[in-house]
């Protein structure tokens, strides 16, 4: 899954061609987007590919590369040239962290989830990684994320199992509404057509152990699937840059989940709601107004809004004055639900965010430096 943005480093046009390929080597850099650099940016991204190429003797069309960081800047090749040989030497199967750590750029932390699951009395295990922290939109974000299976699918349910997945997870988030040129997902398994784990065709072998269609086997593999995304969005989210809360916007009862998802992500994009929940203040008024700016269908007059399971509007007004201590209780808290009920619709959609504070201008105001 790439970014939507019409303008797209390199590293995303290059791999999205290669994304159709069987893929036999990941190459990440950080610090550096590789974007807007024109004919150089792909002859930069080429030569990292053809380093990629010769370190582990595959065809560069088996490479996926993706950058991250500072775009408008000429990548420095030779930089990456010189880490090869220290990074084919640390090349591990327990090296997860130390990847994630390595491709965060104004990340506060590495985003790291594994998770195990039994198909067909077999053992097999679920990796995610991911960075993200500011300019988060869907289509996706500033965001790169590279979820791994051992467990052999057919690929066209992979495919259709990592959408659903990336759409419920990562086209979820937002923190601040801008969507990235370098936004990428990736989703890595074995082909079950050609390869099980004594390099036997699967389908002649008598011996598979994967998925190969859509049952419940399927079902929980995606429930797994979608847990890793899932937990790798929250971490984006709430590590917003600046941010200090976790914020979830939950739409329900719409007339469509379109609807919901337009509603949902107004509010979680306004400014004005993500400051008042950064200053602690019940400003419900702020989220009446991002409801209405959308061109969703909604009754005006029929709208309930909760916040932590606290009532605070009833049909679009306010049940009364919650008292000074009640309100401080429910915006002190670290993580924010707001809950809107539109009672007008079988539907529902949910967005992770986070609040706005100064420190996201001193952020970017900086990130150059």
């Amino acid at each position: 899954m790439f970014t939507k943005n019409k303008i797209k480093a390199a590293p995303v046009i290059l791999s999205k061609k290669n994304s159709k390929n069987i893929i036999r080597a990941l190459i990440v850099n950080s610090g550096n987007a590789n974007a807007c650099n024109g004919t150089d940016g792909i002859k930069d991204a080429k030569k990292v590919m053809s380093l990629v190429s010769e370190a582990l003797n595959i065809n560069e069309d088996n490479i996926l590369i993706c950058s991250t960081g500072v775009i408008g800047e000429r990548l420095d090749t030779s930089k990456i040239e010189n880490s090869l040989p220290e990074l084919m030497k640390s090349l591990s199967e327990d090296g997860a962290e130390q990847v994630a750590r390595a491709i965060m750029t104004t990340d506060t932390f590495p985003k790291v989830v594994a998770k195990n699951i039994t198909i067909n009395n077999k053992n097999y295990h679920i990796l995610g990684m991911a960075k993200g922290s500011g300019m988060i939109m869907p289509n996706m974000a500033t965001m790169l994320a590279f979820i791994m299976t051992d467990l052999p699918l057919l690929t066209n349910l992979g495919d259709a199992l990592f959408k659903e997945c990336v759409k419920y997870s990562f086209n979820s988030i937002t923190v601040d509404g801008d969507t990235s040129t370098n936004d990428t997902a990736f989703f890595l398994y074995p082909d079950a057509d050609t390869y099980i784990g004594d390099n036997e065709p699967a389908h002649e072998s008598g011996i598979f152990k994967g998925i190969l269609e859509k049952d419940i086997n399927y079902d929980i593999v995606k429930y797994s699937v979608n847990e890793v995304c899932f937990s790798l969005a929250k971490m984006i989210a709430e590590d917003g840059e600046g941010a200090t809360k976790s914020v979830t916007v939950e739409i329900v009862n719409a007339y469509s989940e379109s609807s919901a998802k337009k509603i949902a992500f107004s509010v979680a994009n306004s400014p004005l709601v993500k400051t008042a929940i950064a200053g602690e203040d019940l400003n419900w008024g702020r989220i009446m107004m991002a409801i209405g700016k959308t061109d969703a269908r909604i009754k005006p007059n029929y709208i309930d809004i909760y916040i932590n399971n606290f009532k605070i509007v009833e049909n679009s007004k306010s049940l009364g004055f919650i008292g000074a201590e009640n309100e401080k209780k429910i915006m002190s808290q670290k993580e924010i639900n707001i809950k809107i009920d539109l009672k007008c619709g079988p539907s529902f959609f949910k967005v992770l965010t986070c609040d706005f504070t100064h420190e996201y201008i001193n952020i970017n105001a900086s990130y150059r430096s």
